[in-house]
């Protein structure tokens, strides 16, 4: 899931209007950097993802 969902970003920003591949010209390990570092601030969804699960983890424990 994270990689079909990485992929159809990266086609996103890297896909011209007529469906022609356009050329990288920043990594995509840049671009899900946060704004105050020069990213775009689009989080990478493997880490948010695990981000969430342990939020939901910590809860449980406290017992919320």
């Amino acid at each position: 899931v994270h990689s079909s969902f990485g992929k159809e970003l990266a086609r996103f920003f890297w896909q011209a209007g007529d469906g022609r591949p356009k050329y990288h010209m920043v990594k995509w390990a840049d671009i899900c950097l946060p704004k105050d570092r020069g990213g775009l601030g689009i989080p990478a969804s493997r880490r948010m993802n695990v981000a969430l699960m342990l939020r939901w983890v910590w809860r449980i424990l406290r017992g919320d």
